[in-house]
């Protein structure tokens, strides 16, 4: 997977569901230009070390697992810093509920 092909990706999926850069002083485009950079690097490596495809597909979940993971906890620790516990626990109780009412093997956001 090179660094375009991951930009163009992330294009598609953005017009879908755009991230909210708020009025952070940062370059979204270059941010954006960052993340593919380490992802395609990390693909390269992964598709050099000839994994299994099965194996290949457990990293790759794994890995995106994470990534939720961490955005929920960054999201819950910025609503509490600004004064608003209550608001990151009713974050996670709202994406808790989303995750028990999809139905496996659902589509959809």
């Amino acid at each position: 997977m090179t660094e375009e092909m991951l930009l163009q990706l992330m294009a598609e999926v953005e017009k879908e569901d755009p991230i909210d850069y708020a009025d952070l002083p940062f370059d979204d485009a270059g941010l954006r230009e960052i993340a593919c950079r380490l992802i395609a690097a990390r693909s390269q490596e992964i598709e050099a070390s000839g994994m299994s495809v099965d194996a290949l597909l457990a990293t790759l979940w794994a890995s995106t697992a994470k990534l939720v993971l961490e955005n929920i906890v960054l999201n819950a620790r910025l609503l509490t810093l600004q004064g608003a516990p209550e608001d990151a626990r009713a974050l996670i109780d709202r994406i808790a509920r989303q995750s028990r009412d999809k139905p496996p093997g659902s589509e959809g956001g």
